[in-house]
């Protein structure tokens, strides 16, 4: 059972935990902010519009530009380890729109 629990616990320190409370801000014709809560043991996050990878940050805000006026889109954002190579399970996804 030992060696189960360490392989478990070796397991549980490979893949961050999924990024939280994640939100959408500042909505304009063309742009989105979103911001998220750090993770620990992340060194990146990768966000997703409309379940298509859009960036890869550091930081925990990121400027979605490039959208069109009046249109709904959905986001979410993983956290990265790159020290094992390993992405977290979605955050929540939200979804903002821009203005008109």
């Amino acid at each position: 059972m030992k060696f189960i629990s360490t392989v478990n616990q070796h397991i549980h320190r490979l893949h961050p935990n999924a990024p939280v409370n994640l939100t959408a801000s500042n909505e304009t014709t063309t742009t989105v902010d979103l911001t998220w809560d750090a993770v620990s043991q992340a060194d990146g996050y990768k966000v997703y519009q409309d379940g298509v990878e859009v960036a890869q940050v550091t930081d925990t805000t990121y400027q979605v530009t490039g959208l069109t006026a009046s249109t709904s889109y959905d986001f979410y954002a993983t956290a990265l380890n790159s020290d094992y190579g390993t992405e977290s399970e979605a955050s929540a996804t939200v979804t903002a729109t821009t203005t008109a």
